[in-house]
């Protein structure tokens, strides 16, 4: 099993990243979570996490920036009429701890509003991995299931981007609170883009 990989990003869009290691390129299928993490890091060493899917006739590679959005694309792909390609989807229309928190608070619509999924493979998602989900994040130590604890999370990887794309003012996360509070359901890209576009407007 290949857990990682660390090399140059030499290629990347918003389905996969192409990593040197050593001379060898490494095609990564990846979510929006991930690209979005990733920005203006082409040409720079990084470290991806994996997940490699054995078929019958092929090997498939996953990338993932965190471990956290590794562990929840293994649970969702564990899920009976959930594949690989569905789960990106849901990674890429919601960031891992939002993922959590709707299986958590069993929160179905945040789920029927992404395309592909629908009534039967929300309740499954919440019935199939409810249980497991407390049982890994919910023990103290792990996750807290509270909007204030996963908007930190959320920011906290939103500043990463942004401090890469040279926003470094201390102001930001102030700005990030205020586009959170108006769209709680925004993701790590969406936050990005939201935030550059507020500061257009002040320029």
């Amino acid at each position: 099993m290949i857990t990682h990989l660390r090399g140059k990003l030499i290629e990347k869009n918003n389905r996969y990243l192409i990593i040197d290691c050593s001379g060898i390129g490494y095609y990564l299928n990846i979510s929006l979570y991930t690209n979005s993490l990733l920005s203006n890091k082409k040409g720079e060493n990084i470290c991806i996490y994996t997940y490699l899917l054995i078929k019958e006739n092929e090997h498939i590679l996953y990338g993932f920036f965190d471990k956290i959005e590794r562990k929840i694309f293994i649970d969702l792909i564990s899920v009976n009429g959930i594949g690989p390609n569905l789960a990106i989807i849901l990674l890429s229309s919601l960031n891992p701890y939002k993922i959590i928190e709707s299986i958590y608070r069993e929160n179905i619509n945040v789920f029927n509003e992404i395309k592909g999924i629908g009534k039967k493979i929300a309740h499954k998602i919440i019935i199939e991995l409810k249980d497991k989900i407390c049982k890994k994040y919910n023990k103290g130590k792990n996750l807290n299931f509270n909007e204030e604890n996963l908007n930190f999370s959320l920011k906290k990887e939103t500043l990463k981007v942004l401090s890469t794309l040279g926003f470094n003012d201390k102001n930001n996360n102030i700005i990030l609170n205020n586009i959170l509070n108006k769209n709680p359901n925004f993701s790590v890209e969406s936050l990005v883009k939201e935030f550059i576009k507020i500061m257009n407007k002040n320029t």
